[in-house]
């Protein structure tokens, strides 16, 4: 075996072993993001109702909507 082919026989098993590496911890960064992404969704639910409620009052106040684009 000639040295090049060392080197690269070398390159590719550190590659493989880093890519078992992360793929193993691939499920735990998956499920770690959940919960987070679960309050983001209420957050925006939220968000979103009270901007609903803001919009009844300003339709309400006035008998109509006045709109910038």
């Amino acid at each position: 075996m000639d040295p090049a082919a060392g080197g690269l026989y070398l390159i590719i098993v550190l590659f493989l072993v880093i890519l078992g590496i992360l793929w193993f911890l691939l499920p735990f960064a998956v499920f770690g993001t959940k919960a987070k992404l679960d309050a983001l969704i209420a957050e925006t639910r939220k968000t979103n109702e009270e901007l609903n409620q803001l919009r009844r009052q300003i339709v309400g106040s006035s008998g109509e909507v006045h709109t910038r684009l």
